[in-house]
Order: structure tokens, then sequence, then C-alpha cells
């Protein structure tokens, strides 16, 4: 019989394969983001093998995994800031600055270096495999008990908004590892609607910080076109109002957390 982490992988390695066979025909939003979810996904069972076994034996596998996402990110971090300019009605700015021809021409060459990419999937595969089914699965429920305790213990303290994404990506671990651990007729996770609340919250901050940095790098505002100009004094707008709600949205989250665990110690 399999193990619940080996179940999971299993799945992980088809829909892997289904979600970039759907970007290479569609080129969309849906399926890159699909595709980038399964390789964050993969990467968590690497980094959990890389707590057991030696990091040389997983370095090529990691190393390979982390080139795709990256290119992967590229493209998705693309899509994003266009999906906000259109939203926005930014079209100035999107004409001058973000031209959907690079996302085309960004989409293209991913699509020419697919074969590699699945080369490199296989490869990856293969090595990750093994020590999938090589784990004892107590060491996975180990494993999540100890990214449970660490996801607590920052969600129980002020946490400065430099902290924040790190602890979206701890989340997100300790939600895969509960997968690992997880039989058909195990206990539910009652911290999941918390925890998946707050780190999608932390996403969509991060996706607001990441365009405020494109812009930076950008120097939009050092534009002399006074059509540019007045688009981006409108997105900038938008942009500083939607981060001031989301950290408002987190800081009520993280504050009401704490609230909770001093009124239980305070009970007990």
């Amino acid at each position: 019989m399999l193990t619940p982490l080996q179940k999971y992988f299993a799945q992980r390695v088809k829909n892997l394969f289904n979600h970039l066979h759907d970007f290479e025909l569609n080129g969309d939003e849906v399926s890159m983001h699909d595709f980038r979810v399964e390789l964050k996904k993969m990467r968590s069972i690497v980094r959990f093998l890389e707590q057991i076994y030696p990091k040389p034996k997983l370095k090529r596998a990691s190393h390979l995994l982390r080139n795709i996402f990256q290119v992967a990110g590229e493209i998705r971090e693309y899509q994003l800031l266009q999906q906000w300019l259109q939203k926005g009605n930014f079209f100035v700015l999107e004409k001058e600055y973000y031209p959907p021809e690079r996302l085309n021409n960004m989409v293209e060459a991913f699509r020419m270096r697919a074969d590699d990419y699945k080369t490199d999937l296989n490869e990856i595969i293969e090595t990750v495999g093994h020590y999938v089914h090589s784990t004892n699965e107590i060491l996975a429920e180990q494993y999540y008990t100890d990214m449970n305790a660490q996801v607590e213990n920052m969600t129980r303290r002020n946490l400065p908004q430099i902290d924040w994404h790190e602890l979206r990506k701890l989340i997100k671990q300790r939600i895969y590892s509960f997968n690992w651990v997880r039989h058909e007729d195990n206990y539910e996770d009652n911290a999941f609607a918390y925890y998946n609340k707050l780190q999608e919250t932390i996403g969509q901050w991060h996706d607001l910080e990441i365009i405020k940095d494109n812009f930076s790098q950008k120097q939009v505002w050092l534009s002399q076109d006074i059509e540019v100009q007045k688009d981006f004094n409108l997105a900038w707008d938008k942009l500083t109002t939607g981060l001031k709600q989301k950290e408002r949205v987190i800081e009520d989250m993280l504050a009401t957390r704490q609230a909770e665990v001093k009124g239980i110690k305070s009970d007990a």
C-alpha cells in the first residue's frame, strides 16, 4: 500500500505534465498558474527530503526545479502585471512599458524549450521518486509537526512586513505537508481555513509589491509624456490604496490570532 506521501508525489507528477501540456497549447494565465502551483508542491517535497538525506544527492534535482520555476515565475509576474493594468484601464502604461508582445515572446520562448523542461522534469521525478519511496512515513509526520510548530510560533508574535512573505512560504509548506500524513480516515486540519486565508492575502499583497517594484525599476514617473504621467498617477494611487488595504487585513488577522492565543493561555 502506498503511503500518503507516495500518493501525493504520484499526483504531482501527473498534474505537472498535464498543466505543462495545457500551457503549451493555450499559453494562458490559468494553465501557467496551475503549473507553478505544481512546481511549488514538488519543491516542497524536495525541501522535506533535504532534511533527511544528504543535500548533494538532491542538489541537481533542486537546481533543475528552481530553474524551471524561475522562468515560469517571470511569465506569471508579467501576466499578473498586465492583468492588473487592464483591469484598471491603464492602457497607456501597458502600451508604453508592458506591451502584450513581450508576453507573447516570453510564452513562445518557453514553448520552444518545453521539450527540455520535460526532460529535466523526468530527471527530477526519477531522483525525487527514489527518495520518496525510500522514506518512512513517520519522518513525514515529524516534519509536519515541526512545520506546524514553526507556523504557530510566527503567527503568535508581532511580525514585521519584511517577514510576511517568508511566513507565507512556511504556511504553504505546512499545508502541503499535511497531505503527506493524512490518511483517508485521518483527522481534519482544523486550522486550514485560517492559514489558507492568511497565505492567500499575503500572496495578494506580495503581488502588488511586485507591481510596485516593476514601476520603480522602469522609473515610470520620470516620463515626460503627459498621458503617461496621468495614467501613472492614477495607477500609483490605486496601487498604494490596495497595498494599505491588504496590509490592514493581514495585520488584523495576525492580531486576532495573537489575541486567541493569549485568551487560551489565560483560560489555562
